[in-house]
């Protein structure tokens, strides 16, 4: 797999999660060139929000006068 902040390689990890007062662990990935770790809820809300915000092109301004 490969980071979309730096293009490095991901691998699978498990973490703690230290906000439960249960043992909780979760498994996420993470970059091994920039230490970028996703979840599967960071992908979900990305993918989410990706979705709202490409419905809508935005109209380029060009540069130019008109005469």
């Amino acid at each position: 797999m490969v980071c979309r902040r730096c293009r490095g390689l991901l691998v699978c990890e498990n973490f703690d999660d230290l906000g439960i007062e249960t043992d909780s662990l979760y498994s996420a990935t993470r970059c091994l060139n920039c230490g970028c770790i996703e979840d599967a809820v960071f992908r979900a809300n990305r993918f989410s929000s990706s979705e709202r915000t490409r419905g809508v092109p935005h109209r380029r301004r060009t540069l130019e006068r008109k005469r």
